[in-house]
């Protein structure tokens, strides 16, 4: 390719040298024999006539040259324009994802509220799952072949943390589970004893309920829950330190190369006689995408 370029250039040049010197060289030694056609013209006005023919073709040529480049001038800005309003649009998709799967921000609501209400704790952490879990889902919904290579290494990455975050997320439920009902403890004592004293008070179920609260109460301890709580979350900041900021890092140079990439197709637009080529797409590509979705 590139020796044809050049090939190319050097024939335009000769072509050049032809036309502006060759030419007029020709029909000056054509006059200066002075034989063959008997013209009622000299060679001055030759020479003007085909300098004129000339000028207007370099004319129209230079006319031509720039109703193409302005034609593809704004092509690339239309493309700038719809490309960059594109990424736009899937940057703010993947930082909302990201931002419902921000491990602090479900922490700071659970320590808000889990020890005085671990139901809304376990509600909460719920909600976190289910972010969790659709994340990878909401991303693969916006993006299509030819966009999806460019986002998986960011998207297994997100689907990897997002696992972990589900995984820790169970393990305080557990432990806010017992919780609640170490809370009521002492509520389940009370109603077995009344019971007791006053046979017939409660219903089976209402007595068999707390009678397996008070049996769940002799293998758990309000030190052991506490102590396991803080531990997960500890755990939580350290996927967030290390995790969860690296997926912050990888999304900001993502689009980053995306836009260079962007830039660099819309200068191939401005190319005369090229058109801007696209890598092609790895059917295997896409079929993981579509695997780790479904995941």
């Amino acid at each position: 390719r590139k020796s044809m370029k050049v090939i190319k250039i050097i024939l335009g040049i000769i072509a050049a040298i032809f036309l502006i010197v060759g030419i007029p060289i020709i029909i000056n030694e054509c006059y200066k024999a002075n034989c063959g056609y008997i013209t009622v013209w000299d060679g001055a006005d030759v020479l003007g006539y085909y300098g004129a023919i000339l000028g207007s073709i370099i004319a129209v040529a230079t006319l031509a040259i720039t109703i193409v480049f302005t034609k593809k001038q704004i092509q690339r800005d239309s493309f700038l324009k719809n490309e960059n309003e594109k990424w736009d649009r899937l940057k703010a998709i993947f930082m909302q994802t990201l931002s419902d799967i921000n491990p602090m921000r479900v922490l700071k609501d659970v320590m808000d509220n889990g020890i005085t209400d671990p139901t809304k704790a376990i509600n909460l952490l719920q909600r976190y799952q289910l972010d969790c879990k659709i994340a990878n889902d909401i991303l693969n919904a916006h993006l299509n072949m030819v966009d999806y290579p460019k986002f998986k290494k960011l998207i297994d990455s997100i689907a990897a943390t997002a696992e972990e975050l589900v995984s820790i997320s169970q393990k305080e439920i557990d432990q806010y589970s017992d919780l609640r009902i170490w809370q009521h403890k002492d509520t389940a004592y009370e109603l077995l004893k009344a019971e007791k004293d006053h046979p017939g008070s409660f219903s089976q179920e209402h007595i068999a309920l707390n009678e397996e609260i008070v049996e769940k109460c002799k293998s758990i301890s309000y030190e052991s829950i506490n102590q396991q709580i803080t531990l997960l979350n500890t755990e939580f900041v350290r996927l967030y330190e290390e995790k969860y900021r690296a997926l912050l890092q990888l999304t900001g140079s993502t689009f980053e190369a995306i836009s260079v990439e962007t830039q660099q197709q819309a200068d191939r637009i401005l190319s005369l006689g090229k058109k801007s080529r696209q890598a092609p797409i790895k059917p295997s590509d896409k079929k993981e995408g579509k695997d780790n979705g479904s995941n």
